[in-house]
């Protein structure tokens, strides 16, 4: 970031132009009518329509820099020649698939800080100290499940070689399935199950109710339960994934081949 200053456009521009030009269009196709207002929060759980998207898409910025970075990380590695080199040395397997979700961590929340600043001096809508806290408290319960999801994906490099069609598939099935763009009770039946079992789900959810809809860390707890669950799963699956794609690389010379 230091190198390329000009990067740090994209967190003043993605974070907030892309959702405010939906919350805009939302109120020009609404045109302010009542029963609008009323069917958006009879579905959505809140009145506050520029929170719900600005929500949304702090879930879909986290996703799109999970996904395009730690998940394909190791892609980046192997296409300039040097992930045979990382893998010759001492270090553990877990610091080449865990390592970049770190360094990860602090553009996405430098997009929610963007997002909450926006929300306050475009839309007027300043969001309580606590209910922030508990949001960070939520982001953080959810980080283990998010990047055991970019686990699996750094995984699939060492197989396939090439996963940016798929990290564009699995982000636009996150995006119309876990109720990041709209509410989940918006989908049919059948996709309101497979929308049960994705962390991001539970995670975009309660981060609308406790930061938009006043609860409480209690009111949630279940979902929080869950994707502390997933969490372990999803990072022990990666592991294993990871150590099952490195041994048949080592066998195919998948490392040095992209």
């Amino acid at each position: 970031m230091r190198r390329y200053p000009t990067l740090v456009l994209s967190i003043l521009f993605w974070p907030i132009m892309l959702p405010a030009s939906y919350v805009l269009m939302g109120q020009a196709y609404s045109g302010s009518d009542p029963r609008a207002l009323a069917a958006f929060a009879e579905r959505s759980g809140t009145p506050l329509v520029a929170g719900f998207v600005f929500v949304g898409f702090a879930m879909y910025m986290w996703l799109s820099n999970l996904l395009w970075g730690p998940g394909t990380a190791l892609r980046t590695e192997q296409v300039r020649g040097s992930l045979e080199a990382v893998f010759l040395t001492p270090a553990s397997r877990l610091v080449p698939l865990f390592g970049p979700p770190v360094a990860h961590l602090m553009p996405v929340f430098a997009n929610l800080v963007v997002m909450g600043l926006a929300l306050w001096i475009l839309f007027g809508i300043a969001l309580p100290l606590d209910a922030i806290l508990k949001t960070l408290v939520v982001v953080a319960i959810g980080i283990p499940a998010m990047y055991g999801i970019g686990a699996v994906f750094a995984s699939g490099v060492l197989r396939f070689g090439e996963v940016g069609p798929v990290v564009q598939l699995v982000r636009g099935t996150f995006v119309l399935a876990c109720g990041i763009t709209f509410p989940v009770t918006m989908l049919p039946a059948w996709a309101q199950v497979a929308a049960a079992g994705m962390p991001p789900t539970y995670i975009v959810s309660d981060m609308r109710q406790v930061l938009l809809g006043g609860r409480s860390l209690a009111d949630v707890g279940p979902d929080l339960a869950f994707l502390v669950a997933c969490g372990v799963l999803l990072c022990f699956l990666g592991a294993w994934i990871f150590r099952l794609t490195e041994r048949s690389a080592k066998r195919t010379g998948m490392l040095s081949r992209y």
